[in-house]
């Protein structure tokens, strides 16, 4: 299905996946490339802090590189090979499954599809779906369409979960940082009304002692009155 496909379409088709890509070569784009292309950095970058691309900045400008410039297969070409070797495990994975299909493994024109099932069912309990679905594209694996679109569907699935597990745990760390600030706020008013209390309690004591020594004088000028 991508056998035969370049760099260039490759990325067309994995656009919408192209920040999981990017967050894992990040390093390697500022350490390598973008030290070296200043042409690059001033059509893409020119507005951006160098010292402080997010993922996003990057993504924007990569994808757009490598679907506008005469050297945009290069650059797809030189994520593309970061990343595998950023997923080296993956790749052994891979080479370790074809080689048992073909020692030239390059030569497969089709793997059939309950092969193409168990290794990405195995690959996807190792390194997940949306790894698993990244490298059969990027590296022009084999497998029936059927068998790439259910695990583009399982690849999308498994990412939806991630973003429902991380919006929940954020709703839910929201809900425990709100009680305990509530608690540190009705701490807070305690300490300070029993403080106020004390105050005041203090007061009482002083106020009525000094009543009972006025009440002690005045008894003392009555009977000497008397």
């Amino acid at each position: 299905m991508y056998k035969n496909a370049s760099y260039k379409e490759k990325y067309a088709e994995i656009q919408e996946w192209l920040p999981l890509i990017i967050e894992t070569v990040k390093k390697d784009l500022k350490n390598e490339h973008l030290k070296k292309d200043f042409l690059f950095i001033k059509k893409y970058l020119a507005t951006k802090n160098i010292n402080k691309l997010t993922t996003q900045d990057l993504t924007e400008a990569y994808q757009s590189a490598i679907a506008n410039e005469d050297n945009g297969e290069a650059l797809a070409e030189f994520i593309t090979s970061r990343w595998l070797m950023n997923n080296s495990e993956l790749y052994d994975y891979f080479e370790q499954r074809l080689t048992q299909i073909n020692p030239d493994f390059g030569a497969i024109e089709e793997i059939d599809m309950p092969t193409a099932q168990s290794i990405i069912k195995d690959s996807t309990a190792q390194f997940g779906a949306p790894h698993t679905y990244l490298f059969a594209i990027l590296n022009s694996v084999v497998f029936p369409a059927e068998a790439f679109q259910k695990l583009k569907k399982d690849a999308k699935h498994d990412v939806q979960q991630k973003i429902d597990e991380t919006s929940s745990l954020s709703e839910k760390m929201s809900i425990e940082n709100s009680k305990k600030n509530q608690e540190r706020e009705i701490a807070r008013l305690t300490d300070k009304y029993e403080k106020k209390l004390s105050g005041l309690q203090k007061k009482y004591i002083v106020d009525t002692d000094s009543l009972k020594k006025q009440v002690a004088q005045l008894q003392r000028k009555l009977q000497e009155k008397s």
